[in-house]
């Protein structure tokens, strides 16, 4: 009982750390902007920075059920690669140009209603009337948040918060779809290739559409 309490209390600290340094990266973000950077750049930065790290991982942790993992399993983990980690981040920082850090953490963190509402639509899992109802107050609060900042800052704001929109609706499809490959994987592997995968994807996109003055920032 103890060991088993142990390990929820280090759970539920790990999972409050991570919702730290998740929340901070807005924030960090909004700072690199001050240096005239590029959403394209910076994120072409912030994959190529933790690129080594994830390789490192592979390298030293091993799949769950290695045998059970097939062809079709690793071109999913591709698929799910380029929604979770590329476009997610693309969109989000690309809606991090228009709006305040603060507004971006309300709106990219309804990303759990939207994968409950997947969850009903494509995999019938019931919507109890709790979840609903706080999926309604939800929304309900963040539209009156991101209302009063329309009127302030007018027709950027919505289009930041349209492409922040767009990052939760990728992530939550990424968190939904790749549910079933995780087991086969394990945690630490499928994270790590799916930050390769979104790696190799922001370089193609910078290689196609960058400014390639990579060394002029401070």
């Amino acid at each position: 009982m103890f060991r088993k309490s142990s390990a929820a209390s280090f759970g539920v600290i790990c999972a409050i750390f991570g919702v730290i340094l998740f929340s901070a990266k807005a924030v960090i973000v909004k700072l690199a902007y001050q240096y005239q950077v590029d959403y394209l750049t910076l994120l072409l930065f912030r994959m190529v920075f933790s690129f080594p790290f994830y390789v490192a991982i592979v390298f030293w942790t091993k799949p769950s059920v290695p045998k059970a993992i097939t062809k079709k399993d690793w071109l999913w983990l591709i698929f799910f690669g380029c929604i979770g980690y590329y476009m997610a981040s693309l969109f989000d920082f690309m809606g991090l140009q228009y709006l305040k850090a603060g507004l971006e953490r309300i709106i990219l963190f309804i990303y759990p209603t939207i994968v409950v509402l997947l969850s009903w639509v494509f995999f019938k899992k019931k919507l109890t009337k709790n979840q609903s109802i706080a999926i309604f107050v939800t929304y309900i609060g963040v539209f009156i948040a991101f209302w009063d900042e329309i009127g302030l800052q007018g027709e950027e704001v919505l289009l930041g918060g349209v492409l922040i929109f767009f990052s939760a609706v990728t992530y939550a499809s990424y968190l939904v779809g790749s549910g079933w490959l995780i087991p086969k994987f394990g945690m630490i592997q499928f994270t790590s290739y799916a930050m390769i995968v979104s790696t190799i994807a922001v370089s193609i996109h910078f290689l196609w559409q960058g400014n390639y003055d990579l060394f002029q920032y401070p």
